[in-house]
Order: C-alpha cells, then sequence, then structure tokens
C-alpha cells in the first residue's frame, strides 16, 4: 500500500514539475561542481560561486536539451535525467546539503563521479527520512552509495550507514562550523528563538507562555529579554507571530527584527539563548555558548518528539533542558537559573558530553576541507 501511494504522489509531483517549471533551452553550463538542490548553497564560503552549476529538483526549471537526450536514450525516470545533467557537466565533484533527498544517494555509482551529502537540520524518530519505511526498510540488504557523507552526531551517522556504504565523518552543522562565537563581545541579554507557526499550531503550542514565564523571570534579574521570531522576513506573517506573543505579554516586547543577518549571526551576539526546540540552540551549544531548552507540548502532539535529546536518547530532563506534557513553572525556573548561573568552567564539565551526542563541533569545516584537498580542489580563498 505504502508502494501504491509513493507511487501515485510522484505522478502527480511529476505532472505539477513539467507543467508549472521553468524551461531552459541552453544546455547547462560545464562546470567544476553540481550542486543538487540549487536553493541552498552554504558551500559558498570555501567555493566559488562560478564553479557551481546547479540542478534543480523542486519544479523550478527543468532543462529541455537534457530531457530531449534521455528521451532519445528511452530514459524517463527523474534518476536518469538527474545523471544525464550531470555527465554533461562533468563536475569533479556532486554537492548537496539535503541529506534527506534519495536520489542522491544513487548518483555517485549512476554517474560515475564522487558525491557529497551533509546533514541540513536536527532529526527526530518521527519525521521524514528517518522513519521512511520504504527508502529505508528494516531488513534490506540493498544499499546506497555515497563517498562523503558529513553528519551531526554518531546516532545519525549509525543510522545512515545501515543502509548507505561510503566515508562517513561526524562534524555538527556546516554552517555552523564557519564562524565561532566572540565570548568577549556578547551581550548580557536572552534570546528567545520562536517557534511560532501560521500554518501549525502544534509547533505554536505554549511557546507564547514559555516566553512569559521566562520575560518575567529576566525582569527578576534584570536582564533584557528579546524574542527572534520566525517569520522576521515575511512581513505578512511576522504581523501574526506579534500578535501572538502580545495576547499574554503585558509590557512591550523587543523583537529582533535585523533581515540583512542570518538567524546564526543573530543569536552569536547574547550571551542566553532559550527555546522550546532549535537546531539553531543546539548549534549554539556546540560552541560554547549557553542555552536552555524547555519543551511543553501536550501528550498527543507529535511536535513533542522533536525535544533537546530526544533523538540521541538523552533523558527528558537534564541540566539545561526538559520535556513535559504541562507547563511546569518550577522546571522553568531551574533551568533558567542553571543557565544564568552556571560558570563557564563547571557548564563544560557536566554538559559537553551530553551536547557533543545532539551535535558535533568541526571548526571552520577542517574535515571538509581536508576532502577537497584530497581529491586536488583548491578552495577560493587558497
Amino acid at each position: 500500500m505504502d508502494k501504491i501511494f509513493f507511487a501515485l504522489k510522484r505522478f502527480i509531483f511529476l505532472i505539477k514539475y513539467l507543467f508549472f517549471c521553468k524551461w531552459k533551452f541552453k544546455l547547462p553550463k560545464k562546470n567544476k561542481f553540481v550542486l543538487v538542490d540549487g536553493i541552498y548553497n552554504p558551500f559558498l564560503k570555501y567555493l566559488k560561486k562560478n564553479d557551481f552549476t546547479y540542478l534543480y529538483r523542486r519544479g523550478e526549471e527543468i532543462n529541455f536539451g537534457i530531457l530531449i537526450k534521455c528521451l532519445i536514450k528511452f530514459k524517463f525516470s527523474p534518476l536518469d535525467y538527474c545523471a544525464e545533467f550531470i555527465k554533461h557537466v562533468s563536475p569533479k565533484l556532486i554537492l548537496t546539503a539535503y541529506d534527506y533527498h534519495t536520489i542522491f544517494y544513487k548518483l555517485s555509482q549512476k554517474t560515475g563521479i564522487k558525491t557529497l551529502m551533509i546533514q541540513k537540520g536536527k532529526r527526530s524518530k518521527n519525521e521524514g527520512i528517518i522513519s521512511d519505511k520504504i527508502y529505508f526498510p528494516a531488513n534490506s540488504k540493498k544499499y546506497f552509495f555515497i563517498d562523503y557523507v558529513l553528519l551531526y552526531n554518531d546516532l545519525v551517522k549509525n543510522f545512515y550507514s545501515k543502509r548507505i556504504k561510503g566515508n562517513f565523518y561526524t562534524i555538527g552543522s556546516f554552517e555552523n562550523n564557519i564562524k565561532e562565537i566572540d565570548f568577549s563581545n556578547q551581550k548580557k541579554e536572552i534570546i528567545f528563538v520562536s517557534n511560532y507557526s501560521c500554518t501549525n499550531d502544534k509547533k505554536s503550542e505554549n511557546e507564547e507562555i514559555l516566553a512569559y514565564h521566562l520575560n518575567n523571570l529576566a525582569k527578576k534579574e534584570k536582564i533584557k529579554f528579546n524574542i527572534l521570531p520566525r517569520y522576521r522576513k515575511d512581513k505578512k506573517n511576522l504581523i501574526k507571530e506579534k500578535n501572538f506573543y502580545k495576547r499574554v505579554f503585558k509590557n512591550k516586547i523587543n523583537f529582533i527584527i535585523d533581515k540583512n543577518v542570518s538567524s546564526y549571526n543573530i543569536i552569536l551576539k547574547y550571551k542566553y539563548l532559550f527555546a522550546t526546540y532549535s537546531t539553531l540552540a543546539a548549534e549554539f551549544l556546540a560552541k560554547g555558548g549557553k542555552a536552555g531548552l524547555i519543551n511543553f507540548k501536550s501528550r498527543n502532539n507529535e511536535i513533542y518528539h522533536f525535544r533537546y535529546g530526544g533523538f540521541e536518547g538523552l533523558g527528558k530532563k537534564g541540566t539545561f533542558w526538559c520535556s513535559f506534557y504541562k507547563c511546569n513553572k518550577s522546571e522553568i525556573k531551574r533551568v533558567f537559573n542553571y543557565v544564568l548561573k552556571t560558570n563557564k568552567l563547571t557548564w563544560f564539565r557536566q554538559n559537553n558530553k551530553n551536547i557533543k551526542k545532539v551535535i558535533d563541533y568541526d571548526k571552520n569545516n577542517s574535515i571538509f576541507l581536508n576532502i577537497l584537498k584530497e581529491n586536488n580542489i583548491t578552495t577560493k580563498n587558497a
């Protein structure tokens, strides 16, 4: 039944793809690199923009010449199209910043060109590729192959290595590894990373309640409380998000709206970070920042499973985190005080092992740079 549903879903997607995509009539540029899924390219920190040819896979565009080549050869699958596109470009390396598109798992063997994949975001047991029974069925002996796989932690590495062969590395978050925290230049303030969603009430559940209690505790400590909105670059939804928090706040709320600065760079300016669940928070912790993860979602809310350390097998309660089905003011206060009042040495000694279980840290992506060196690829700053 799952296979029938999957095939129908893919057929519908293909129809939408053909009717609504942008058609390119010039053959793709031969280049050093092909980036699969061109909407996100974190590799530009190290590699020149002009050295990339983008292979889109979300319906953005189709190359007419490549499609004709496929049809002449009676090759009709998305994998055939991707392989034909890549063989034409003839790159040194195929890269992607998304670890959950299974076509990518087949490209190295299909094209004979090396592939490199990094992990895009934190995982939970109930989401995406982790729970996919079609591509990752139990007891399957079929293996995919990727030359270089760069992942957040050992647990994700163990999951992928059961079905994918290749060279595996734990590096944490690629983008997070690029810039260090300047601890001497941080504001002694709190930033709360909002998970409000205008389309999913389950994600929004208790976000405003937690922010309200944290703000009250911050006032007692005479520390400024700030909220980093999820929709700061979306004017229409930002208004909804602000109103969501204003329902419970009696005082003025300070929202951080700087549209020209990445979320990564914004959070680095603050000494203390809080959130319900957040990849940003986990990344902040990996670099030595102090963060509190406090997740209160109702029992039937699947977002509860996004809790800090849930996938990695950490308990529901730890030094700087907690997860319960109901709001617990004493736990909020406990985590708040621990984050604000624990000295740096004690923090490291008590938490470093658990932090690395969730997300590792590879300063300036040294592992990635060594892979490039092994393949005689020079960086733009070399």
